[in-house]
């Protein structure tokens, strides 16, 4: 059976997405970046630099969601 690739989501490498380093067993880095994946364990969040930008932009994104859902209910409201 083949290794298993696993590639970073953020960086590039020669035309395709540089392939990550395995750490451990389940984890994997990667060496452009500092991204940490474990494909086996979803609930584990990285703390790279581009994952904490990502998440503050989702989080930016829910609250102009729900500040949009809240004002169009005050609306309907007699």
């Amino acid at each position: 059976m083949l290794p298993e690739i696993v590639r970073c989501p953020y960086c590039v490498l020669g035309g395709s997405f540089r392939p990550m380093l395995q750490r451990s067993e389940s984890s994997f880095v990667c060496l452009g970046c500092g991204h940490i994946a474990t494909p086996g364990d979803t609930h584990t969040k990285c703390s790279c630099v581009r994952c904490y930008e990502m998440n503050q932009a989702a989080n930016r994104c829910r609250n102009f969601e729900e500040l949009r859902r809240c004002a169009s209910q005050e609306a309907f409201q007699p």
